[in-house]
């Protein structure tokens, strides 16, 4: 035999032969199969443990760090929208709160020959030193807003104009000292004056004889005396009545219906009939031989100087100290509000 099939014989049909047999004695017992079942698991396992411990500790890295990275990007995002919606909820909310104000003012519908327009507050208490009981409102004489138009509410009367400028004006409360608006009250339409005292205060209810009935709860309409104002607009509720005791009138004391300086939107009536609310007709001072019914009835004399209802137009300031009262008529001390 040559060198050449001796190692043909050994390289091709050697292993052949012992495959063979390795084969047909694993066939008959099966201890190769159960070998290479338990070093097969053994292998696989060693292999496979180490990927899955660096599979889980990848997911648990990208799960705490990498992940969250995005999460907290997200979660920023959501609160900043958050906050955008509540200042649009709030933004929706305060425009529907400004249509019910608008709303209530539009169902007000003067009697001829008045004509309402609508105004917003924009400031409060101007002027030197803040004196005036104030407010500042966007419409002026372009507008066709005059010196001494009544500012009112839907709940009653907030003042009047002092100061009327080309596109602004000034309005002067009802709490003001330079105020004084004719009334008459709601049940026995008693006429009275009511006059300001300053900011924290009652207002006073002046001129009502002693024997004319009154009572604390009762509301102070406006009579319409003097043109300035419309008849029937609420201007206070009674609060405090003492009965006279040598004095020809009681000492009665009212207060606003609403607080004077938390509004946003109020109406200007103004007159259409050519009436001059800047020269409003002098009520008559009250001396000793004056009656109750004096009181019910303007003075119509020309020469009396304008400054019942509303201050001088030139300047709406607090009456000076030098000028007298009526010689029989007691100056009350202000009424504080408790």
């Amino acid at each position: 035999m040559s060198s050449r099939f001796k190692r043909l014989v050994l390289f091709f049909f050697l292993p052949l032969f012992l495959y063979f047999s390795m084969y047909t004695w694993n066939w008959k017992t099966g201890y190769l199969d159960r070998l290479a079942a338990l070093t097969g698991m053994e292998l696989t396992g060693w292999v496979l443990a180490p990927g899955r411990w660096l599979q889980n500790n990848v997911d648990e890295f990208w799960s705490r760090y990498v992940y969250l990275v995005g999460v907290r990007q997200e979660n920023e995002d959501l609160v900043l929208r958050v906050r955008e919606l509540e200042q649009e909820l709030g933004r929706i909310s305060e425009k529907a709160k400004s249509a019910d104000r608008l709303t209530s003012l539009l169902r007000f519908s003067p009697e001829p020959p008045w004509e309402m327009r609508g105004g917003r507050v924009i400031g409060q208490k101007l002027g030197p030193n803040a004196i005036l009981e104030t407010i500042f409102v966007d419409v002026g004489l372009s507008h066709g807003v005059r010196l001494n138009d009544p500012v009112i509410s839907p709940k009653g009367v907030v003042g009047r104009i002092a100061k009327p400028g080309l596109h602004f004006s000034s309005v002067v409360l009802l709490s003001d000292p330079s105020s004084r608006i004719p009334v008459m009250t709601s049940e026995g339409r008693v006429p009275a004056i009511v006059q300001g005292q300053g900011a924290g205060a009652f207002l006073e209810v002046k001129f009502i004889p002693r024997n004319d009935p009154v009572s604390p709860g009762e509301i102070l309409l406006s009579s319409g005396l003097g043109g300035v104002f419309p008849k029937g607009i609420p201007v206070a509720r009674v609060v405090e009545v003492t009965p006279a005791d040598v004095s020809l009138f009681q000492r009665v004391y009212a207060e606003p219906l609403l607080a004077l300086r938390y509004y946003e939107e109020l109406l200007v009536l103004s007159r259409t009939d050519g009436f001059d609310a800047g020269q409003p007709v002098m009520f008559p001072a009250v001396t000793n031989a004056s009656s109750p019914e004096a009181l019910k009835a303007p003075d119509k004399t020309p020469a009396a100087p304008p400054a019942a209802e509303t201050a001088p137009a030139a300047a709406p300031s607090v009456a000076p100290p030098s000028a007298p009262e009526p010689a029989t008529v007691t100056r009350h001390p202000v009424r504080k509000k408790p």
